[in-house]
């Protein structure tokens, strides 16, 4: 656990080195989100949307758009593009069954529909943010540009703590209370873990004030492990990497604006 969290703050520490002449924000963020797991039904509306939870962030932004005239002035990449490293609280307070089959009238569907589920995540990630309109434009306090859609895409290093129980009675006494398929060996995978994952998505940025943006995104991230929830069967229907879908609002501060019309 040490070792990758270790990694990505030595990644970060060479950015901020060699930044220290860049323009830097700091933002804040909450949100919803709606987790994709082996609970509930694949394809059933109320699982995709309802085994939801909130999420809390910080996150650090670094961009270059203040360079543009000490660079080749030709070269507008940087000038759409920031680096976000961030710190995000995931909290799934209840995972449960939807569907077919935990609303049928039988041992199984009760099994199933007894069944609930916890999750904390905390995550450390680093993002790639590319911007539609260039930011020395849209930062600039007199431009009549107040708003800069982004597209994001980055990478996550996540801890989170796992927890099941079932109304029925205490699964660690009487594993029989679960259904039979999460009775096998290595069905369940309950506690503490990590694992990488992958993220994207898409947002936009409304200027409210010389310093001060107000920020609305959607990103889509995919886990690079099965275990999330607690949840592996050994069966060919639960061997699904878990993802989720992240919908945030936050506001960001420009900790050292300076326009290049201004040099």
């Amino acid at each position: 656990m040490k070792t990758p969290i270790t990694i990505i703050f030595v990644i970060v520490a060479i950015l901020e080195f060699k930044a220290q002449h860049f323009t830097h924000d700091i933002g804040a963020f909450v949100g919803s989100t709606s987790l994709q797991s082996d609970y509930g039904e694949r394809g059933n509306f109320a699982s995709e949307w309802s085994n939801n939870g909130r999420t809390f962030s910080v996150a650090h932004y670094l961009s270059f758009y203040n360079r543009t005239l000490r660079w080749d002035p030709n070269n507008v990449l940087h000038n759409h593009l920031m680096v976000k490293t961030e710190v995000q609280y995931l909290d799934n307070a209840k995972l449960e069954h939807h569907g077919e089959w935990a609303q049928r009238k039988s041992v199984a569907g009760n099994q199933l529909k007894s069944m609930t589920g916890t999750l904390r995540m905390l995550e450390v990630g680093i993002n790639l943010e590319y911007f539609l309109h260039p930011l020395e434009e849209f930062v600039y306090p007199y431009s009549d540009i107040w708003f800069n859609p982004f597209f994001t895409f980055g990478f996550k290093y996540s801890s989170y703590t796992n927890g099941l129980s079932s109304s029925i009675g205490d699964w660690r006494e009487d594993i029989s209370v679960l259904p039979e398929k999460y009775t096998l060996k290595n069905a369940l995978s309950v506690g503490s873990g990590d694992t990488f994952s992958l993220a994207v998505g898409l947002g936009t940025r409304f200027k409210v004030a010389p310093k001060i943006d107000l920020v609305a995104q959607f990103t889509y991230q995919y886990f690079f492990s099965d275990q999330v929830d607690g949840l592996q069967a050994p069966v060919i229907e639960n061997r699904n990497n878990e993802w989720l879908l992240n919908l945030q609002f936050g506001v960001v501060y420009h900790l050292n604006f300076s326009s290049p019309l201004f040099y």
